[in-house]
């Protein structure tokens, strides 16, 4: 007489836990090991505007604007803008995470806002500007502008 032997089994970390649960924490881990690689990139971007700001260098500034639809005469208004962000050191140039756009009505931005770099000039004013960021692939950034609504 011969017993059957059960089929032997894999060993892991997560086999005692149920199917629902080790799809979430695999969600929950590729969801965390994707935000650490967005945070990387959006610090990448600071740190670019920054020396690229101290360094004086426009064409670097406008290298990183997403100029996606953007009609000649506010690409023109922007690289004006960006040249007279130069005249005034940056006391200090911050990420800030959010979702909205803040667009007028009839107009929208032409990629997905999902933070803002807010940048603080050294005047006694305090100076301060806010420009949107969106993704502009899977893990790099792009200062939004906003196009008219078709």
């Amino acid at each position: 007489m011969s017993t059957p032997l059960l089929p032997a089994r894999r060993w892991s970390i997560l086999s005692p836990l149920p199917l629902w649960a080790r799809i979430g924490l695999w969600a929950f881990t590729v969801s965390m090991l994707l935000s650490y690689f967005q945070l990387r990139a959006l610090g990448r971007l600071q740190t670019a505007w920054v020396s690229a700001h101290s360094s004086r260098d426009t064409a670097a500034l406008e290298s990183m604007v997403c100029w996606d639809g953007v009609s000649a005469a506010e690409r023109q208004r922007m690289r004006l803008l960006l040249a007279q962000e130069l005249e005034n050191p940056i006391h200090t140039a911050d990420i800030r995470f959010t979702l909205d756009a803040a667009a007028q009505p009839g107009w929208r931005p032409n990629r997905l806002v999902i933070a803002r770099l807010v940048v603080v000039y050294d005047t006694p004013e305090r100076l301060t500007v806010s420009f949107p960021l969106g993704l502009a692939g899977l893990a790099s950034h792009q200062l939004v502008m906003m196009v008219p609504e078709k």
